[in-house]
C-alpha cells in the first residue's frame, strides 16, 4: 500500500512544484483534498481548497518561485498516510537578492475516490 501511496503522492507533489514554477496556484493547490487545512508557520490556519489556492498565490505574488520537495518517510496503511520530508523554498522578492529557505513538513495524506490527496499540512524552517 505505501509503494502505490507514494508513487501517487510523488506525483502530487511534482504537480505541487510545477504550479510554482508555472505561478499557477490552482495547480499548486489541486492536490489538496476540498477540507484540507494547511498550519503556516507564524500564521492562522488556512481551512478549505479555495482558501488554500488563495494562500499559495499570495506566497507566490510574495515572491515564491519555486518548492522542491523530497519525501523522507512515508508511514500507514487503509484510508491515511503520513509523510515526513524536507523541502527548499527559492524566493525572489523584487529589488532583492533571490535566496532559499530550507523547511521540514508532515502531511498527512487521505486516499479518496479522486486519489490521493492533502488533508492536513505543517512546516518550518529549517537549517
Amino acid at each position: 500500500m505505501i509503494n502505490e501511496a507514494g508513487k501517487a503522492i510523488d506525483e502530487v507533489n511534482r504537480r505541487f512544484s510545477e504550479g510554482f514554477m508555472k505561478g499557477d496556484a490552482a495547480i499548486t493547490a489541486a492536490g489538496f483534498a476540498e477540507d484540507a487545512v494547511v498550519l503556516p508557520p507564524g500564521a492562522e490556519m488556512v481551512r478549505g481548497k479555495r482558501a488554500i489556492e488563495a494562500f499559495w498565490r499570495t506566497a507566490m505574488q510574495s515572491g515564491v518561485k519555486e518548492a522542491a520537495l523530497t519525501t523522507i518517510e512515508l508511514v500507514g496503511s487503509g484510508e491515511y498516510v503520513c509523510e515526513m520530508g524536507t523541502g527548499v523554498l527559492k524566493v525572489s522578492r523584487e529589488g532583492g537578492e533571490p535566496a532559499e529557505q530550507k523547511i521540514k513538513y508532515v502531511v498527512v495524506w487521505k486516499r479518496t475516490a479522486d486519489g490521493w490527496k492533502n488533508m492536513w499540512d505543517i512546516w518550518n524552517g529549517s537549517p
